[in-house]
């Protein structure tokens, strides 16, 4: 066999076993944000966020979490569960932190049920049926009672979402309340949660620091 031979060979066979090689990179940006977190993040969101400087770098991170995983950790486990983390490439250890969404059971309420009140930077919201939300800068909170069959007391449920996207106050809401009403069917709940409206929601009156 001589050497044209064995180069065109080898360069053959390095062609084929690198015919896949940009197939595994990971998906980034808008292809990154419309599978993630269980679909819950619309069109409008993910075009929102693209006019952030790090949307290039945005990348879905989670492994083994979803809504259903979540739900099974808080009925089974009783502890805090992700339902999905983004992740920016190349962002410093504790810096920008991309998006996540996590629920936290028996958490309690976000606020004393007579503080009627939001501060500069937070706002607080009542919105019926034991229903409470709050946003603070790039986080959005909204805690729920689920009544649960064959449980004596509700599971106090905590949604919380996590963003340095710069999202709006009602993106981060209707993201949230998606992800929360997949929650509900999930955890099963057999007591009325109905989360409105994003901008229909009015917080409590500003009370200066």
């Amino acid at each position: 066999m001589n050497r044209k031979y064995l180069l065109l060979a080898g360069t053959a066979a390095l062609t084929l076993t690198c015919a896949g090689c940009g197939d595994d990179a990971p998906a980034h940006g808008a292809d990154a944000l419309k599978d993630a977190c269980g679909g819950v993040l619309d069109r409008a969101t993910i075009k929102e966020s693209s006019s952030d400087d790090k949307f290039d770098r945005l990348r879905d991170t989670s492994k083994s979490e979803s809504h259903e995983s979540a739900a099974k950790t808080l009925l089974e486990e009783d502890h805090a569960a992700y339902v999905c983390e983004i992740s920016i490439d190349d962002a410093p250890a504790g810096g920008d932190r991309g998006l996540s969404i996590k629920y936290i059971p028996d958490g309690g309420h976000l606020f004393p049920e007579n503080e009627k009140r939001s501060f500069s930077g937070y706002k607080a919201y009542a919105l019926g049926g034991g229903i409470q939300a709050t946003t603070e800068s790039g986080s959005a909170s909204v805690y729920f009672p689920c009544k649960v069959q064959d449980r004596e007391d509700p599971v106090a449920v905590t949604g919380e979402i996590d963003n340095d996207l710069d999202l709006s106050v009602d993106t981060q809401f209707r993201v949230l309340f998606r992800s929360s009403n997949r929650m509900v069917e999930l955890l099963k709940c057999t007591n009325a949660i109905d989360f409105p409206a994003p901008e229909t929601m009015k917080p409590f009156p500003m009370i200066k620091d």
